[in-house]
C-alpha cells in the first residue's frame, strides 16, 4: 500500500509549487486517483491503477503531454495532464484534459493554478483545443471548468453503468488559442520541455494558490 504522505502542521511551512511529474510520484498520484475509482462514478475505472501502473502511465503520456504536480512539502496535492483527444490525424491539434485533487488540499486553487500552468504549455506545444468529460452530477468539476473558460458541448447521455446507475458524461470545450490555416505542427512535450518559456510556464499557476490558513472550514 502507498505510504500517504503527513499533512498535519506541514501545510503552511513552504509555498505550494508545480513542477513537472517524476516517476517517484507514482505513488502518491495513484494514492490520490484511488478514492475516484471503486465506488465512485467520477472514473469510470474500476480497479484503481497501483504505482507501478501508475508509473507505465505517467511514462507513456509524458512522451507527448505534460503531467504536472502541484507540491508541497513533499506532498503531492494534486496532478493534471493532458492527452491525445483521439487518435485520428486530423484530431491532432486538440487535446484532453485531467486533474485531480487530493483530499485535504481542496479550495486552495489547486485545480486552477495546475490548468492554468498546464494551458500555457499545451499552447507552446501548438494546441487549439482542450477537452474535458466530467460524469454528473459533479458541481465541484463543472464549476471549476466554467471558472477557467470551458463551455459545455454536449453530453453523452448514460454512456457508463457504474454503481448500480447509469451516468451522464458532460464534455466541456475551451478554445487554448485562435485557430490559424494551416495550423503548425504541434510538438510532442520533450521537445520544448527545456526552453525557458516552458520553464515560465510551467510557473503560471505557483502564484494561484492559497494557504491553507485562509481555507474556509
Amino acid at each position: 500500500m502507498p505510504v500517504r504522505p503527513s499533512l498535519k502542521g506541514l501545510q503552511d511551512s513552504q509555498p505550494m509549487n508545480i513542477r513537472l511529474c517524476r516517476p517517484a510520484d507514482a505513488a502518491q498520484i495513484a494514492d490520490i486517483y484511488a478514492p475516484f475509482c471503486g465506488d465512485s462514478p467520477v472514473s469510470f475505472e474500476i480497479a484503481p491503477p497501483d504505482a507501478a501502473e501508475m508509473s507505465r502511465r505517467i511514462e507513456n503520456i509524458s512522451r507527448r503531454f505534460p503531467w504536472l504536480v502541484a507540491e508541497e512539502n513533499g506532498a503531492v496535492a494534486g496532478y493534471a495532464y493532458a492527452s491525445p483527444h483521439r487518435e485520428r490525424a486530423a484530431y491532432r491539434w486538440s487535446a484532453d484534459v485531467t486533474v485531480y485533487i487530493r483530499d485535504g488540499f481542496r479550495r486552495r486553487g489547486v485545480g486552477r493554478a495546475l490548468y492554468s500552468s498546464l494551458f500555457a504549455l499545451l499552447r507552446l506545444q501548438g494546441y487549439f483545443k482542450a477537452y474535458a468529460g466530467i460524469t454528473m452530477p459533479n458541481a465541484g468539476s463543472t464549476g471549476l471548468h466554467a471558472a477557467m473558460g470551458f463551455r459545455m458541448v454536449g453530453v453523452y447521455e448514460e454512456v457508463g453503468y457504474k454503481v448500480g446507475a447509469w451516468h451522464d458524461v458532460s464534455w466541456w470545450g475551451l478554445a487554448l488559442q485562435p485557430p490559424v490555416n494551416p495550423p503548425p505542427e504541434p510538438r510532442a512535450f520533450p521537445d520544448i520541455a527545456g526552453s525557458p518559456e516552458t520553464l515560465a510556464a510551467i510557473k503560471i499557476g505557483d502564484r494561484m494558490f492559497k494557504p491553507a490558513s485562509q481555507t474556509k472550514k
